[in-house]
């Protein structure tokens, strides 16, 4: 309880001043501040904050029935104060432009610079030959020996490369070849040749 009555004994020291101008004018600075700068529902606690505070100072500085007159007068002000929150928040300049055109602006590339002039442009080189198609072969001959051998009795292993190789020779058959084909082609032939000997046709 001693603790209490020096807690008072403080208070009771702190100028008049304080309550009776210095809550006020907080609390007006909180209202001006809240209204430019948003925030409506901050309003309320600001004016609980600083009325408590002095009301608290100014019932150990007076007696009960100042206390009272002094909440009556700070009541009207922070309802004077608080029409301040219905007037229209002045408005940034950056948001006269839209959000699409915002968003360009900041994410925009860098202008695209025009091509070179056709002259500019250096010649095309090729680095590598082009390979030369090889006039077709006829394969008529070697894909009706696989058929034969398809129909006859082949062992697993026989009968696997007889279909790769009649898919293989079905596929280049009848088009011009490349080098490179060229010589998937000799190799098919002589596997043809290797099976129809093994096989006796």
């Amino acid at each position: 309880m001693q603790l209490f009555r020096e807690l008072i004994a403080l208070l009771a020291r702190t100028p008049a001043w304080v309550p009776l101008i210095l809550c006020p004018a907080l609390l007006v600075a909180a209202a001006v501040l809240v209204t430019l700068l948003g925030g409506r529902r901050a309003y309320p606690v600001f004016a609980v904050l600083f009325g408590g505070a002095g009301a608290v100072l100014l019932a150990c500085l007076g007696t009960v029935a100042e206390t009272l007159v002094y909440l009556g007068l700070y009541a009207v002000l922070a309802a004077l104060l608080r029409c301040l929150l219905f007037l229209p928040r002045p408005r940034r300049a950056d948001r006269s432009t839209s959000r699409d055109e915002r968003i360009y602006k900041q994410f925009r590339g860098e202008p695209l610079r025009a091509l070179p002039a056709q002259e500019e442009l250096p010649a095309k080189e090729c680095c590598f030959e082009e390979e030369r198609a090889v006039e077709p072969p006829e394969l008529g001959h070697a894909l009706s020996l696989l058929e034969k051998l398809r129909k006859g009795k082949l062992s697993s292993s026989d009968r696997l490369e007889a279909d790769a190789l009649l898919r293989t020779l079905s596929a280049l058959k009848g088009r011009a070849l490349t080098a490179a084909e060229q010589g998937t082609v000799n190799d098919c032939l002589a596997s043809v040749l290797k099976l129809t000997a093994k096989y006796k046709l």
